[in-house]
């Protein structure tokens, strides 16, 4: 479908019929019943309606369902208008986006009864703006580019051996009456404004050849998470003489049968490619390393034919010449500093040689043009050595030991760096899963770690949410048939943006096969593939039973990314997690504490069932209450406030163990 905007004289005869913004809403009826009348006689190829009329002048717009709109027919339109059919006009192509908006405007002004249904007439409802934000990105080719022009562009993005030669052959074709499409279009490159460049060529070739009816094309983007919707199909459908430009920005998974884009999404593609290939260009922009995606794009594309367009390779020699040319174009004179990062045996793409080249031009335009400002750092070397936003990252690197913790959160910060920084340069992979194993005794703070990564990553745009969604078995396995699948789902619903912790994770396995905790396991491993790119899911237990329960499912350890150890803490480390707890309390310890609570610690923690940060929160809640009733017996006016914000050795003491019951054969006497 093509749209129009058309400008042509006023009509005098609406003078005194309404106010500067046009007449009142009476005559704007009358007027409609009488275009009315065009619309039906035209109902399976055009649809026009003025959009507003004074005295100077008239805008109309249109819509055409099967081709352009002729003179002849706009003459038709105007014929039912006081203007009359011999009225000059100025007609241009709009965006659907446009047009829906003019449809909303002329139904504010009596020009059409009901924009809703105009719409619906159309079969464009689904992209009304009282719907929904449309998810595309329209673009109309405006200016007309000479041959040489389109080929210099090609070149100078090194697209020597493949856009060249198919804007010769797009050239190369006479005039036909024929309308369709011999060729659709495959653009593999990791750049975006290179692919947006190859695009804007391609269509500016066909168009001045007149190989696209509509200027308009549409982009419209696919992530992991994407499916081939009712919208996307409606899409094609609504663009009969235009393109769509389909981008699939995933790479191939490294060790699966599958794109990570999502198979079923190439496969729907190319099925709706092949419905439309005669009425529709559609053109496919995929990653440079993309072998599984084009595979199956072939393998289901039935009878249509690719053109390939790839960006050159170049080396060394001609890396260097390029980068000349582009110091050249500035206006300034390359210097050794220019080709420091060219390797000799490694290849460079268009954007790489850009990349490079902005690089060293910031830092030339800083130390030659305007020394001034040598000195000043730059804005990603802020953001590199920038600490980890929000307050719970602070808290974390106060815990006492975890370091493994704190090291993978750290690492997981540099990634979300570094896709920042290099994504240009092709280091973007997507988001890596960050599913984990918390693996400890009790008492070392595995809970609280786990709470601390989920506000971690949503204060520093991990997460969405960074909520902690902690569940056991009682939660996720349900007593009926049938009952524990959705249960596993509903949780990973909630947890959705954010952190599902399972707490002694070892419990969903059950000693016999098939039960209802192999079923909840085996949900949970395919949850965690769906939700990748969302939700982190941390499963916590002691070392021996999380091994035992991760060879329970063959798929559930491949998809952990880290393995994190809690590590029980030495006795210095207690001492630690006890100062760190009354400073949270506003409170100091005294002298001869240490003395009195390092035995204390050593002996606890040579038991089995040690508690480690328990115990001392245990001890240091104990040794408050002894400071209570210590500060009550001294009398209330000999307290100091520095008595009772201090706590003294006297006030801690082991903790008595609970001895566990005898068992004794025979009879009590």
């Amino acid at each position: 479908m093509i749209f129009y905007s058309c400008e042509t004289a006023g009509m005098a005869c609406l003078k005194g019929t309404g106010d500067e913004n046009g007449p009142d809403a009476k005559v704007a009826q009358e007027l409609n019943s009488k275009y009315e009348e065009f619309n039906q006689q035209n109902a399976e190829s055009y649809y026009g309606f003025v959009l507003s009329a004074s005295n100077e002048s008239t805008q109309i717009c249109f819509a055409a369902y099967k081709s352009t709109i002729g003179d002849g027919k706009v003459k038709e339109f105007l014929g039912y208008l006081p203007v009359g059919p011999e009225a000059p006009f100025t007609l241009k192509e709009i965006t659907m986006k446009a047009f829906i908006k003019h449809t909303e405007d002329a139904s504010k002004r009596s020009f059409i009864d009901d924009s809703d249904f105009t719409l619906l007439l159309l079969g464009i409802d689904d992209f009304s703006y009282k719907r929904r934000d449309s998810s595309f990105n329209e673009v109309m080719v405006t200016q007309a580019v000479p041959k040489a022009g389109l080929v210099k562009r090609a070149k100078a993005i090194l697209c020597d051996d493949t856009l060249v030669p198919e804007i010769e052959r797009i050239y190369a074709g006479g005039a036909t009456s024929v309308k369709g499409h011999p060729v659709h279009y495959v653009i593999q490159c990791d750049s975006k404004e290179t692919t947006d460049e190859i695009v804007d060529i391609i269509m500016t070739a066909l168009v001045e050849n007149h190989r696209l009816i509509s200027r308009r094309y549409i982009h419209y983007k696919f992530d992991s998470d994407d499916t081939v919707n009712y919208e996307y199909r409606a899409l094609c459908r609504s663009m009969f003489g235009g393109a769509l430009v389909v981008h699939c920005n995933a790479r191939d998974s490294g060790d699966s049968e599958f794109v990570e884009v999502g198979s079923d999404i190439i496969i729907d593609v190319a099925d709706v490619m092949r419905m439309h290939r005669n009425s529709l260009l559609t053109v496919l922009c995929f990653p440079v390393r993309c072998e599984k995606m084009t595979d199956l794009l072939i393998e289901n594309a039935g009878s249509v034919s690719f053109v390939t367009i790839k960006q050159q390779t170049v080396f060394a020699d001609a890396a260097r010449v390029f980068l000349r040319g582009k110091a050249k174009n500035e206006g300034v004179t390359p210097n050794r500093l220019l080709y420091r990062e060219i390797e000799q045996g490694k290849g460079y793409h268009a954007n790489d040689l850009e990349q490079i080249f902005e690089k060293w031009f910031d830092a030339y335009l800083k130390t030659n043009a305007y020394s001034q400002y040598r000195n000043l750092e730059s804005a990603d070397a802020q953001f590199a050595r920038a600490k980890p936003k929000g307050g719970a990252f602070a808290e974390l690197d106060e815990m006492v030991g975890l370091s493994t913790a704190k090291e993978v959160i750290s690492q997981a910060i540099d990634f979300y760096k570094s896709r920042k920084l290099f994504g240009d340069m092709g280091i973007d992979r997507g988001r890596p899963a960050m599913h984990m194993v918390f693996t400890g005794n009790p008492g070392t703070a595995k809970t609280t770690a786990a709470r601390l990564f989920a506000r971690i990553m949503k204060e520093n745009d991990l997460l969405k949410y960074g909520d902690l969604h902690e569940v056991g078995r009682a939660d996720l396995v349900d007593k009926y048939v049938g009952g524990t699948a959705p249960r596993v789902k509903r949780h990973f619903n909630k947890a959705n943006g954010s952190v599902l912790f399972i707490d002694e994770a070892y419990s969903l396995a059950d000693d016999r096969e098939g039960l209802f905790g192999d079923e909840a396991i085996n949900t949970i491993v395919q949850e965690m593939e769906n939700a990748r790119d969302a939700t982190v899911v941390i499963f916590a237990g002691y070392p021996d039973k999380m091994e035992w329960f991760l060879s329970k499912n063959p798929g559930l350890r491949s998809r952990i990314a880290f393995y994190v150890d809690f590590d029980d803490y030495n006795v210095k480390e207690l001492c630690e997690i006890l100062g760190l707890m009354a400073k949270n309390c506003n409170m100091s310890l005294g002298d001869g504490v240490l003395e009195k609570v390092e035995p204390i610690f050593g002996a606890a923690s040579k038991n089995s069932d040690f508690g480690n940060g328990r115990y001392v929160r245990n001890l240091f809640e104990k040794a408050k209450m002894k400071q209570a009733s210590r500060l009550v017996k001294m009398g209330v006016g000999s307290v100091t406030k520095s008595d009772v914000m201090t706590l003294i050795g006297d006030d801690f003491e082991a903790m008595r163990e609970r001895k566990q019951p005898t068992s004794r054969i025979g009879f009590a006497g």
